[in-house]
This record gives C-alpha cells, sequence and structure tokens, in this order.
C-alpha cells in the first residue's frame, strides 16, 4: 500500500473530523469505515473493547462490505490468544496469511470461518488506559508497509480518544440509571400510584433491603375492626392466597398493632398464634417472621409481614432496616387509596356531567310547573308534604301529564337538591342492557365491556334517581332492583364488591301497577316498597281551567325561541282548546302550540283546533271517550307516518311516546295494519 503522505494527513484529518465522542461504537465503526477504505484496502473492522469488571475482551462493533455471521468473539485478556497478547504488550501485529499462524487461537480461527485471509490488529490506548484493539481484515493476504503501520497507529490513537469518550458516557449513564432506579423505587411508595400498581414496587423494595421468601400487607378496617391481608409477590415464586379478611387476634400482626412495635418470631413462638389464617399461611412452609406496624393520619393502620423459609429468625439489624421502609409503604398507601377515592370521584363526576349535558338538550320544562286549578294544587301540596322526607314516591299518571316535571320539583324540594337528579327511562333501554344502566358493569364481564361503567345509582348517590316507566322492568331483574331500593346496596354487573349509595327514589309510571301483580307481571314486594307515598298526576281533561295559562305560557316559551313576535291569542281558539280530551295531554298541548307559533306569520296566534279526534259532549271526558280518540289519534298518526313505528319520522316520534309504548297500545287498541 504505497500512498503519499499528504494523502494520509488529508485522510487523518477527514478522519479526526468524522469522529464524534457522542457515537455509539457501530457508528464510529462506520465513520471509520468510511474514512479509511479509500487509504487501507480492507474488508473488515472492529473494534474489540476490554472488559475490566471480567478481565475478557469482546468484539463489540464491527463494520464489513459483504454479509457476515457477526458472531461474538470473547476471550480472557490474560490468555495467550494472539488478540490478548496484542492488548497487553501494546504492540501491532500483522498476520498474512493467516493459515500459518493458526495453532489454536480463537481470533484467527473466528477470521478464517468468516472468509478472512489476513489480519492487522493494532492497540488501543488513550496512554494511561489499555482499552482494546482495532482490527483490519483482509480477504486476501495482505501486509501494509511500515509507513501504513505508523498511520493505523495514529488512527487507533484518534479512535482511542472517541472510544475513551464513549465509556466515559456510557459509565455515567449507567450510574445516572442505578442512582434513578433507587430514586425511582423510593418515589415509587410515596406517589400516587393505584394500589395494583403499587404492591409489586413495595415488593421490589424489600428485597432490596432483606431477604424474605413470603410478604403481606394487613390494613386495619377502622369500622369492622378486621385486618385486610393482601399477600405481595413471592420472591420464592409460591403462589399465596390473594386475599383474606380476618380478625386480628392471634396474629403476629395483631399484637404488632396493638403495641406499636415490631413483632419478630420463629419456630419456638409459633404455639402462641391460634388464628386459623397464620396456621393456613404457616402451612405455606415459613419458619420465621416479623411484623412491622404503621399508622398514618386519621387513624389509619396496618402492618407488613415479612417471613422466610429459614428457621433463623430477624436480627434486630434486619428490623431496623424494615421500619423506615414500612413507614414509606404507610404513605404510599395512604397516598395511593386516597388518590383511588378522588380518581374514583373524578369519573364518577365526568359520567355525571356528560349526563347532565345530554339531559340539557333535552326540550323540558325542567323545574317549571304551570296551573291554578285545585287539582293541580292537590299535586302541588303532595309534592310539599313527601319533598322534606326520604319516602319513596310513585307518582301515577298518563302519558304527557308531566309526571317527570312532578319528580324534579319533589327533588328540587328536598335536602338533596345540591346533588344530582338522575332519570332512567325504563322503557326506552332494552332489557338486556338495563341492568348494567342501573348498577353498572365490571370491564369484561360481557361481550362489549370494554371498561368499567359506572351505574346510574351510583351516579345519583345522596341524590335523586327517577325511575320512569317503572312498570317496564323485566320480571327477572325486580328482585336485584328491590334488594338495591331496600338495603341501598348492589353489585355490578360480573363484581362482586358490594356497592353501597344513599339515594332517594321516585318512580313513575302510567300503568296500572296493581293489576300487573295481579296478573304475574309485577312483583308484589316491589310494588309495596314503591308505593309507599302514592302521588296522581292528573290529566289535562281533569284541569281544563289550566289550559289558557298553559297556552300563554308555551306561546311565550316557542315565540322567544323561534323569535315570532306573537301577542294576542283568540279566545275562541281558548274555547276550542278546552272543548278538546286532550289524550296526548300537555305534552299534546305543547307540541300543537308549538307548531302553530310556527305557522303564525303576524302578531296573532294562530291555533289549528285539534282535528275530530275527541268526541264532543260531556262523554269526551269519560274513560271510553278518552280511548277512542287515541285510537283514533294513533290510527292517524301511524297512516300520515306510512305506517313507520320507530325511529325519526315515525309515529311514536310524532305521538311523543317511547316505541314500547305506542307498540302497547296498538296491541291494546287491536290495531294492525291493513294490507290490500
Amino acid at each position: 500500500m504505497q500512498v503519499e503522505e499528504s494523502e494520509l494527513f488529508r485522510a487523518l484529518l477527514d478522519l479526526t473530523k468524522s469522529i464524534d465522542g457522542g457515537r455509539d461504537l457501530k457508528a464510529l465503526c462506520s465513520a471509520l469505515s468510511g474514512s479509511l477504505r479509500r487509504i487501507v484496502p480492507f474488508d473488515f473492522l472492529g473494534i474489540v473493547l476490554h472488559d475490566p469488571m471480567r478481565d475478557e475482551l469482546r468484539l463489540l462493533a464491527f463494520s464489513t462490505d459483504r454479509q457476515q455471521t457477526g458472531r461474538d468473539v470473547v476471550l480472557p485478556a490474560n490468555g495467550n490468544d494472539i488478540a490478548a497478547v496484542v492488548w497487553r504488550e501494546q504492540e501491532p501485529l500483522v498476520l498474512s496469511p493467516l493459515q500459518d499462524f493458526e495453532h489454536g487461537e480463537s481470533v484467527v480461527r473466528q477470521a478464517l470461518q468468516e472468509g478472512i485471509n489476513a489480519l492487522t490488529l493494532v492497540p488501543l490506548s488513550n496512554g494511561a488506559r489499555r482499552l482494546g484493539i482495532l482490527a483490519f481484515g483482509f480477504a486476501q493476504p495482505f501486509c501494509p508497509a511500515e509507513e501504513s503501520l505508523v498511520f493505523l497507529r495514529r488512527v487507533a490513537a484518534e479512535t482511542a480518544l472517541a472510544v475513551d469518550g464513549y465509556l466515559t458516557l456510557r459509565a455515567l449513564a449507567e450510574e445516572r440509571d442505578r442512582v434513578s432506579a433507587l430514586f425511582d423505587i423510593t418515589n415509587s411508595l410515596v406517589s400516587k400510584l393505584p394500589i395494583k400498581e403499587l404492591f409489586p414496587a413495595i415488593s421490589d423494595q424489600l428485597s432490596r433491603v432483606v431477604v424474605y421468601d413470603f410478604a403481606w400487607i394487613g390494613l386495619l378496617d377502622s369500622k369492622t375492626g378486621e385486618l385486610q391481608l393482601t399477600a405481595l409477590h413471592s420472591p420464592a415464586g409460591i403462589q399465596l392466597e390473594q386475599q383474606a379478611r380476618t380478625p386480628p387476634d392471634g396474629l403476629p400482626a395483631g399484637e404488632a398493632i396493638l403495641s406499636g412495635r415490631p413483632v419478630t418470631f420463629s419456630g419456638p413462638d409459633f404455639d402462641r398464634f391460634r388464628s386459623p389464617v397464620f396456621r393456613k399461611y404457616a402451612s405455606y412452609g415459613f419458619r420465621s417472621g416479623c411484623s412491622i406496624p404503621f399508622r398514618g393520619k386519621e387513624g389509619f393502620a396496618g402492618v407488613l409481614d415479612v417471613a422466610r423459609t429459614s428457621g433463623a429468625p430477624f436480627t434486630n439489624d434486619e428490623v431496623d432496616l424494615l421500619v423506615p421502609v414500612t413507614r414509606q409503604i404507610a404513605i404510599a398507601l395512604e397516598n395511593s387509596l386516597m388518590y383511588q377515592e378522588l380518581s374514583e370521584l373524578k369519573d364518577k363526576l365526568a359520567t355525571e356531567k356528560l349526563y347532565l349535558e345530554d339531559e340539557i338538550r333535552l326540550e323540558q320544562n325542567v323545574g317549571t310547573m304551570v296551573g291554578d286549578s285545585p287539582a293541580f294544587h292537590s299535586v302541588l301540596r303532595s309534592i310539599q308534604i313527601v319533598a322534606r322526607t326520604d319516602a319513596t314516591v310513585l307518582i301515577h299518571g298518563e302519558t304527557g301529564t308531566g309526571k317527570e316535571l312532578v319528580a324534579r320539583a319533589i327533588h328540587d324540594l328536598s335536602e338533596r337538591d345540591k346533588r344530582s337528579f338522575i332519570k332512567v327511562n325504563c322503557a326506552a333501554i332494552p332489557a338486556a342492557l338495563l341492568e348494567s344502566e342501573l348498577f353498572g358493569h365490571e370491564k369484561g364481564s360481557f361481550t362489549g365491556a370494554f371498561a368499567q361503567k359506572i351505574g346510574r345509582f351510583e351516579l345519583a348517590h345522596q341524590g335523586t334517581l327517577f325511575l320512569d316507566e317503572i312498570g317496564e322492568i323485566p320480571l327477572e331483574l325486580q328482585p336485584k332492583l328491590l334488594r338495591a331500593l331496600q338495603e341501598q346496596e348492589f353489585e355490578r354487573v360480573g363484581g362482586s364488591r358490594t356497592v353501597r349509595v344513599d339515594v332517594r327514589i321516585v318512580a313513575a309510571t302510567n300503568r296500572d301497577l296493581k293489576r300487573m301483580v295481579e296478573n304475574g307481571q309485577f312483583r308484589s314486594d316491589l310494588y309495596f316498597r314503591l308505593h309507599v307515598f302514592p302521588l296522581s298526576v292528573p290529566p289535562l281533561r281533569e284541569r281544563l281551567e289550566d289550559i289558557p295559562l298553559l297556552v300563554r305560557y308555551f306561546t311565550q316559551k316557542h315565540a322567544k325561541r323561534l323569535n315570532r313576535p306573537i301577542e294576542e291569542i283568540p279566545s275562541t281558539a281558548l274555547e276550542d282548546l278546552a272543548a278538546y280530551s286532550w289524550p296526548g295531554n300537555i305534552r299534546e298541548l305543547q307540541n300543537l302550540i308549538e307548531r302553530s307559533v310556527i305557522l303564525s306569520p303576524g302578531k296573532v296566534l294562530l291555533i289549528e283546533p285539534p282535528r275530530g279526534d275527541a268526541p264532543s259532549g260531556p262523554a269526551s271526558g269519560g274513560p271510553c271517550g278518552s280511548q277512542a280518540a287515541e285510537r283514533a289519534r294513533i290510527l292517524a298518526a301511524l297512516q300520515q307516518c306510512g305506517w313507520k313505528v320507530a325511529g325519526p319520522g315515525g309515529a311514536a316520534a310524532r305521538l311523543g311516546i317511547p316505541r314500547t309504548t305506542l307498540q302497547s297500545r296498538m296491541k291494546k287498541f287491536g290495531i294492525a295494519r291493513q294490507y290490500g
């Protein structure tokens, strides 16, 4: 290899520029290969570094033009291999052809297997530290000239600076990672980790402090006085019973909590612990242990139990190491429980916010009741009497009479008015989903349950739950609803934990529940549980005096919303409205007024009286007349919608009633589509 000095100098300058101390070894190899290949026609370039911890030489990076297996080369630094000799003596070595130097050396044997027939090994050193070797491989026998060896040594010196920088950075990074790991372990025990994530961190912390085979965390339930034991990870890989509830008597943990001091125990001490739980845990094979008590704020108390299979008792030094760890555990558990409570409250409030936003979108007269008739005042008196109590209220009334407004008024006048008013329309939710909607479900409890869901009972905690269309509750769900009403507790679908709530129940129905009980369609015990304070909302035909007030109220409301300058309502129109039986009650009246406001071009409200659906005369208020009018009204709506029952533009939407209610009434009145 004959190269002019100027070209060598230029190549060395390019090499110096290309080497960056921040590179990793593979990038460094690539930079060296690109800078040197036009000067040295090598086929392989490798960096071999010395590991002082193991006193080994290891090939850590290489660069080549062709595909090679790249198998690791590891050899002892104090051995007789030629690479070890070059590293120890710090003198370059040229081997060409390699077949002449094969005497079992691993480097030569490995090179021949890779198709390399010549090697030039140059030591890497920064003067004070022997770092390793820079290895050049050639596919054909090759012996570099003396000036080339001088150049390669200068290349190795430059490379050594980069390698030394790399090793220094790597050592600093490793030290940083060690400090960070220790900090993370301590920090994890005082951070806001959920309980399930906290226990593995506690196990890791313990394993760094003391040798153990079993560990439990015990939390004292201040209400029941029981100890809730939760098994931690067992380094020995023994499967423990995950959780147990037990009185603390007869346990080392009980003695530790009572005395406030650590309790150690080994074989001879076992006789004084009579708890069945202790005996059961002892059957796992532990022979010695230690219980460290801890206390937090507001009476928060618990214990850390550690045990091992060896009979040697825990020493005072080990106990002294465990005490500060236990203090951290106490802080972590307290923070974790508080965080869990806040997280659950946050989820509940978020769900409640979404629910309330949905409710706000509904066009309802929330909290607004209009009327001046004796029947209306009777309802108001009943509301005022029952609102201040927590009694269950069952509201009876036909469709469209304003049963939900009555329920909201009861809530608004109660002491729960600052909390949530949660509504469930039992007729609008499929029977298969109603249980989940009421009580919530756990993640994975059924197909599609991708996350835990909070039910309406939990959302209504300390507030009011309004069960509309209660008569539509499936018979198989009624026992669970009865328990929730009586005990104020339930389990989520797919869950085993009992959820306790404080909920005031207001139910409503337009069905005859008593007759349903007689027909076996509704449980009698649930009926009597709901029938604590029955409240009947009169239909509009029984409060005709309120029609003018209601017309004015709805006219003002919709005229303002639609920006219509309505100022006058003809008295003849009010008379026509009073002569109608109103099978759809106030809802039907509201829809009629809204349509009239839309169609009125000037300041006078143009009301198109309901078409002759209702019979005239005294019979119009009777049950038979009312049913005939309702049947005619349903038929007209179905015909106008082309017999489309549900969905947008369907008869149910036009009549303002749920689809199931419409289908029930069609069956009741014998209405079926006629073809042909």
